[in-house]
């Protein structure tokens, strides 16, 4: 059977389409506050309180009639007739519009006078300073970040409604075997869904992989129309590219429609775009580094849009230790290792290929050649995605140059030719 070749788009069109014809599910969730950062805000957030509730003091001292205090000031000490001690936060009591300083008061119990006036109002925090009852605390759309789990707790809010994606990721292949089982000849232990779970739980997404589908049409159909039904977005694993037991493209037309199969991008450049029943379905390489690159260039795109969104990468700017050979009709993204020198970074990029998954490993940082671009020389300074911590600067060992005294007294090498 002939190698059907593949129509190959350029990814930020897809990208582009993408956002376009899917909207946002509309999914809510009702979560405990406590345990929501991270998620996304479904409906604004209104305060169920008054913060504070009534006025209160703004710092430690005593509670005053503000006239009382006239004239004090200049050397000038006046006396208070029945201050009220009170200490930041506490409620001013009635009849009382302001507060002298702690500092500012003269004499003990029973007599206290202050040697500076103060206006009314002065040193008091009035009731709804930071915010009152009905009024907005977060939008929608809004990340909650660990402070407005604080914020959200003290204005009164114990539950609220969350953005919610369900994500089914269906891992193929009659080489395939569970994580745990000992491969044999010819077979490998599925782990591209893990990976994708693991990198879209972290946008927020709720994901469900299920068991592994042999190579075979029909099941591959059933457990396709399954994950269309209970997910709003689905994510196939392997079966994307165009060989005689790649089935996923043409189930997918089967039951919607492919939307874009082949993707000007690499690796990942059999990737799928598909839609069922107004859903979007992402056909992944088989290939752990370019099933990666799919999820990072195409699903989380997608997270983000809908307002899902994992934490920023850090980017810096590197030196390439070599040359960097791309194809400037496609958009390639490189694996590189990040070291520091001084105030310097280097890059080294990794072999070409999407094979392996020890070049993830390996690598801390992505580099994303642009369509249109080719190969970069060595020497050429480029922009980089951490992908993991850069190591530290090393200082280079003592005696990394011994002298012929040093190396006199140094042990022989055993075994050595």
């Amino acid at each position: 059977m002939a190698r059907r070749r593949l129509t190959l788009k350029p990814l930020p069109e897809v990208r582009e389409m993408m956002q376009a014809v899917f909207p946002l599910p509309g999914r809510i969730l009702r979560v405990p506050v406590a345990g929501a950062a991270g998620r996304v805000t479904a409906t604004p957030v209104y305060s169920l309180l008054t913060v504070p509730p009534a006025d209160v003091a703004a710092r430690d001292g005593f509670a005053v009639v503000s006239s009382e205090t006239t004239g004090a000031g200049n050397g000038t000490v006046v006396p208070l007739k029945n201050p009220s001690r009170v200490n930041t936060g506490n409620a001013i009591p009635p009849g009382y519009d302001a507060v002298v300083m702690i500092e500012d008061i003269v004499g003990g119990d029973g007599f206290r006078s202050t040697g500076k006036a103060v206006c009314p109002g002065e040193h008091i925090h009035p009731a709804g300073t930071e915010i009152r009852q009905g009024e907005m605390i977060l939008p929608a759309g809004h990340t909650l970040r660990p402070w407005d789990i604080g914020a959200l707790l003290t204005y009164g809010i114990t539950e609220l409604n969350v953005a919610a994606l369900k994500v089914g990721l269906i891992p193929t292949g009659s080489e395939l075997v569970r994580p745990g089982e000992r491969p044999g000849a010819g077979e490998v232990i599925e782990s591209n869904t893990a990976v994708a779970a693991a990198w879209l739980t972290e946008a927020g997404a709720t994901c469900t992989r299920y068991e592994i589908v042999h190579d075979d049409p029909a099941l591959l159909r059933e457990a396709i129309e399954r994950g269309i039904r209970e997910n709003d977005l689905l994510l196939v694993s392997a079966g994307s590219s165009a060989g005689t037991r790649d089935f996923t493209a043409g189930i997918i037309g089967d039951l919607g429609e492919v939307l874009v199969h082949g993707i000007a991008m690499k690796p990942g450049k059999p990737a799928i775009v598909g839609r069922i029943d107004g859903k979007p379905v992402i056909g992944m390489p088989g290939y752990p580094i370019a099933a990666m690159t799919a999820v990072r260039e195409l699903a989380l795109p997608l997270l983000a849009a809908w307002g899902f969104c994992t934490r920023p990468g850090e980017r810096l700017r590197a030196r390439l230790s070599g040359t960097v050979v791309a194809d400037p009709g496609f958009d390639e993204f490189v694996q590189v290792i990040v070291s520091r020198a001084g105030d310097r970074y280097t890059a080294t990029p990794l072999p070409p290929g999407a094979g392996t998954q020890m070049a993830v490993v390996r690598a801390n940082a992505c580099l994303h050649v642009s369509l249109g671009t080719g190969t970069i020389p060595e020497e050429t300074d480029v922009e980089v995605l951490l992908t993991g911590p850069c190591p530290p600067v090393r200082e280079p060992p003592a005696n990394l140059n011994p002298t012929p005294e040093h190396r006199a007294r140094a042990p022989p090498i055993q075994g050595g030719s």
